[in-house]
């Protein structure tokens, strides 16, 4: 835990925004790029949809603007087009371009014609063999249901009503998924895309978080991608993925990993320690309560095996913070999807010790979001 200090008098200076509260030079492209910021989600998930990221990485390197072209999954393709397409996406970062001229048998020079790399966003994320590949996020999450969810933002601020995705579904985020089993198997394959990441830092940074722990349960657990990556870094942990049954129903079944069916709300299985990883911020207050208590029921007594822990993978909001941005934009998410919130510390300790919690410590990781370990 942390703890800091400010004289009574002092006045703290907080960043308001990533573009500065006082500047206002260029403030007309700004709120320019504000309203067409949808234009950079639409032509990612167009790139996509595409292959185009895939079609350069099958070329072996820089592919000219009419092989592309011919690559394409559509009857036909207008060159020009195209050029301004590419000419967008390679503004965003996410493919390079360099200028080529050949020549022809009779050594006459050809007309230029630009030749399109991969960038280190588009090599790293969007070829579908990349080990980071983030295309299942990016699809789920520009799904025309999914951009229509912004629509209703100012409804969130409604206490009582429904949350900005039930008007866009007209049923419960978790309603939609239980009665449409492909796009529940989308929505994990998406989860997983993030889980490779924070799982990745938690097992190489966090050892001594899994030290003494002969088993574990993962609450929302989806296909169980999270338990196979920690079963391979400590081979000795007993590992279970816990979920709603229509998700475990539709879970590959992944070599050492347990699957258990059933409800959070209810009870979960014991462990000596269970993983709540980005579960929490989908829930208000008085969820996390209900779930907290129950976890700290599924871990074993104090005095028998140490009384196990919690293990939480969440955002930790720091109003003081120069780089809040991607996770005030996450909480933003999570109040028009869900109707939940990313915390801050001191929401954390309200949390936790308010569930029973004798103490907790909080460990920023190489990913976004940080660790928190919570003790019965």
């Amino acid at each position: 835990m942390s703890s800091r200090s400010m004289a009574p008098d002092s006045v703290l200076a907080v960043p308001n925004n990533e573009y500065g509260a006082e500047d206002t030079r260029g403030g007309e492209e700004k709120i320019w790029k504000f309203t067409h910021a949808i234009a950079d989600a639409v032509v990612l998930r167009t790139a996509i949809e595409l292959g185009i990221a895939d079609i350069i990485h099958s070329h072996g390197g820089p592919t000219s603007l009419s092989d592309l072209s011919s690559r394409l999954p559509l009857n036909s393709v207008d060159a020009g087009r195209l050029f301004r397409l590419m000419r967008y996406l390679v503004h965003l970062g996410l493919f390079t371009q360099v200028e080529y001229s050949g020549s022809d048998a009779e050594g006459v020079r050809d007309i230029p014609e630009p030749r399109y790399g991969l960038g280190t966003l588009g090599r790293k994320y969007l070829v579908r063999e990349s080990e980071e590949c983030m295309v299942p996020l990016v699809l789920a999450f520009t799904e025309q249901n999914a951009m229509k969810i912004w629509h209703y933002v100012k409804e969130a601020l409604v206490p009582g009503g429904p949350t900005p995705s039930e008007r866009a579904f007209g049923v419960t985020v978790w309603e939609e998924f239980a009665s449409n089993p492909e796009k529940s198997r989308e929505f994990d394959e998406a989860m997983a895309c993030d889980a490779r990441i924070s799982t990745t830092a938690l097992v190489r940074e966090c050892g001594d978080t899994f030290a003494g722990i002969r088993s574990i349960v993962d609450v929302g657990g989806g296909n169980g991608a999270t338990m196979l990556a920690v079963s391979k870094a400590f081979p000795h942990i007993n590992c279970t993925a816990f979920d709603l049954p229509h998700v475990v129903d539709a879970s590959p079944r992944l070599p050492g990993i347990a699957l258990a069916k059933g409800d959070m709300f209810e009870s979960i299985p014991a462990a000596d320690a269970v993983l709540l990883k980005r579960v929490l911020h989908n829930w208000g207050d008085d969820d996390c309560l209900k779930i907290l208590k129950r976890c700290k029921e599924a871990l074993p007594p104090a005095g028998k095996g140490g009384g196990g822990k919690v293990i939480i993978i969440e955002y930790a909001l720091d109003d003081r913070s120069h780089d809040n941005g991607m996770k005030l934009l996450m909480d933003m998410t999570m109040l028009v999807w869900l109707g939940g919130k990313e915390r801050s510390e001191a929401e954390w300790k309200k949390l936790i010790l308010g569930a029973g919690y004798s103490g907790y410590k909080i460990k920023p990781i190489s990913a976004l979001q940080s660790v928190i370990e919570a003790y019965p």
